[in-house]
């Protein structure tokens, strides 16, 4: 599937920009707030780390493209609130690799962006007030797959900065249960969990 996404970069890229092909590769630092429509649990309280590179390339004056790949945590996260009577927890930690393609406009410093990404699943970890648990019945999906929209800001030729807003479009677990319609997909379709992530991030691209 990695492979697939590449050629298809490359080809978009040497369509459009054949002329004057030229391709800016860089690396991506940043943090990760994240939640799953469909679980009970609302809020960006599944804190995570992002960690990968990048190569883009101009369509035209104002067009680019982007292709990413990093290392992701997702999930979602409940602490418990002894001091309320609250002694419930859940913690669920979903670690991807993920490639996002993005189509980015540029006006002054700043550029949007919105674009698809696939993920692939490494692990999971799902634990609560008693401690870990198994999940035998409904397992979660080998992948995510969903839709970006983001905004950038250029610092300077080298150092930008994202904010990034993703969503799952195929849910992450095939898990229905009427009393944990949390989310617009969950409650239009009930079809289960969906990842929901707010992602900050710097990037560093190299040359001029």
């Amino acid at each position: 599937m990695k492979n697939y996404l590449i050629i298809l970069l490359l080809l978009i890229c040497s369509y459009f920009n054949s002329s004057a092909q030229v391709f800016k590769v860089g690396v991506i630092g940043g943090i990760s707030g994240a939640q799953v429509e469909g679980d009970g649990y609302g809020g960006y309280n599944k804190l995570g780390f992002i960690a990968g590179g990048l190569v883009n390339t101009n369509l035209s004056e104002k067009m680019s493209v982007q292709f990413e790949i990093y290392f992701i945590n997702k999930g979602s996260f409940d602490a418990a609130h002894p001091d309320k009577g609250d002694y419930d927890s859940f913690s669920l930690n979903l670690n991807y690799i993920e490639i996002p393609v993005s189509l980015r406009h540029k006006y002054h410093k700043f550029m949007g962006e919105i674009g698809l990404y696939y993920a692939q699943l490494l692990s999971t970890s799902v634990s609560d007030e008693f401690g870990p648990r198994e999940i035998n019945r409904f397992p979660f999906r080998g992948f995510d797959f969903g839709g970006l929209i983001g905004v950038y800001y250029q610092l300077n030729d080298h150092f930008i900065f994202n904010l990034r807003s993703k969503n799952s479009i195929i849910p992450i677990r095939d898990f229905q249960n009427y009393d944990q319609n949390v989310g617009m997909l969950n409650k239009l379709f009930n079809r289960g969990w969906y990842n929901v992530d707010l992602n900050l991030s710097v990037r560093y691209q190299f040359g001029s």
